[in-house]
């Protein structure tokens, strides 16, 4: 399974010159966890950091700044840290661990911006994986319990009174 297949195409951007305040609203706004900053440029709008919603409470209200004077390009992660669209899940997985990040911007062989996949896109993905293992043991066992023999029914056990000595007590 390729990066292309999981990750979020719906990229939300914003002005680096923008108010934390204002990139808090827009990532409520929009329901995401991530914003990919970015300043206009002759050749277009170029991607200058990602700001996640973690930066926003760790390095911005724990630090007592100013949501409406302080511009959200300030406070970017300017490393950006990215994988291929073709790149495999434990790609994704090893870029993360390198880089300690838990989102990475996702390109093209051109070097675009396609998405953005998150550490809960990949654990998804792999539990879509392992739920499919978990079906292919349950599918076995079925099968061989279908192909078995019936056994006799087993005669219902007895339970001990509470507060016997134990099982051999009437």
């Amino acid at each position: 399974m390729n990066i292309g297949s999981i990750c979020q195409r719906r990229l939300v951007t914003i002005d680096s010159g923008s108010s934390l305040a204002q990139a808090a609203a827009l990532m409520r706004e929009r329901h995401v966890g991530a914003l990919v900053v970015t300043t206009g440029t002759a050749e277009g709008p170029r991607v200058d950091g990602v700001v996640t919603d973690r930066d926003l409470v760790v390095s911005a209200l724990a630090e007592g700044l100013d949501a409406a004077s302080v511009d959200i390009g300030d406070l970017a992660s300017e490393r950006l840290v990215s994988v291929n669209e073709l790149d495999d899940l434990s790609d994704a997985v090893a870029a993360m661990q390198a880089s300690g990040v838990r989102r990475l911007l996702v390109t093209d062989d051109e070097e675009q911006l396609t998405g953005i996949v998150s550490l809960d896109d990949l654990l998804a993905a792999y539990a879509t994986e392992i739920d499919g293992l978990a079906k292919v043991i349950r599918s076995g066992i079925e099968r061989e319990a279908a192909d078995a023999e019936p056994e006799a029914p087993e005669p219902p056990l007895r339970v001990p009174a509470v507060g016997t000595a134990g099982w051999g007590q009437s």
